[in-house]
């Protein structure tokens, strides 16, 4: 099973440098639809990695709920200090910003483009009305838990009357710049536009989920 928001599209997970030292600073790039496949490949890179920091660099429409938790729980528990990042003009929706809400420090360009919307369930198996309704309202129920462990503000702002974004398949979009003048926190910093080397891809990924797992839109 899988909640998810977003049609399909490419996956690659990557290095934004050459793979470094092991005790040095660690980028990795997360692009295109998230997937089991693109959890399963960050979590490969993050336990072979012992360095002091992680940047985590994020453009993705979303994907598979289950599998942007997994990249947020081993990144909150991995004892590293944990960057963040959409860059200007880049998007990170959905299941997206479940990896975002990962960050120590969570930046973004001012012209990144965030959305924030109610999980919608996609699995291949129909399943009974009632159990859907169940599944999504579980899985609403983690995601607005995780928000609200880094940005409780922030978590509660989603759920307002007149924004109830968590029950809307439309839910909120709002860019970097906005997120960031609200100072509620769930975005800590503005990020200029930097030059940067381009990202080593580590694979391609399939996009089929391999077992029942929640995804945001």
């Amino acid at each position: 099973m899988a909640l998810t928001g977003c049609a399909g599209g490419a996956v690659t997970s990557g290095t934004a440098v050459a793979p470094p030292a092991a005790k040095h600073p660690r980028d990795i790039l997360v692009s295109g639809m998230i997937t089991q496949a693109t959890a399963d490949r960050v979590l490969g890179e993050l336990e072979a990695f012992d360095g002091p920091a992680v940047t985590i660099r994020l453009d993705s429409p979303g994907g598979d709920v289950s599998a942007a938790l997994q990249i947020h729980e081993r990144l909150r528990s991995g004892g590293w200090g944990v960057v963040t990042s959409v860059a200007d003009e880049s998007r990170c929706m959905s299941a997206c910003t479940l990896i975002f809400a990962a960050g120590d420090d969570r930046v973004a360009g001012p012209r990144a483009r965030f959305q924030f919307h109610a999980p919608r369930y996609v699995g291949r198996v129909p399943l009974p009305g009632p159990i859907v309704d169940l599944i999504e309202a579980v899985t609403r129920r983690g995601i607005a838990n995780t928000y609200a462990a880094v940005a409780p503000d922030f978590a509660r702002h989603l759920a307002e009357p007149g924004v109830d974004a968590l029950n809307s398949r439309r839910g909120l979009a709002l860019s970097g710049a906005q997120l960031a003048e609200r100072g509620d926190g769930f975005v800590t910093g503005i990020e200029r536009p930097v030059a940067l080397g381009p990202p080593i891809a580590v694979a391609e990924a399939d996009t089929v989920n391999r077992r029942p797992s929640p995804a945001p839109p």
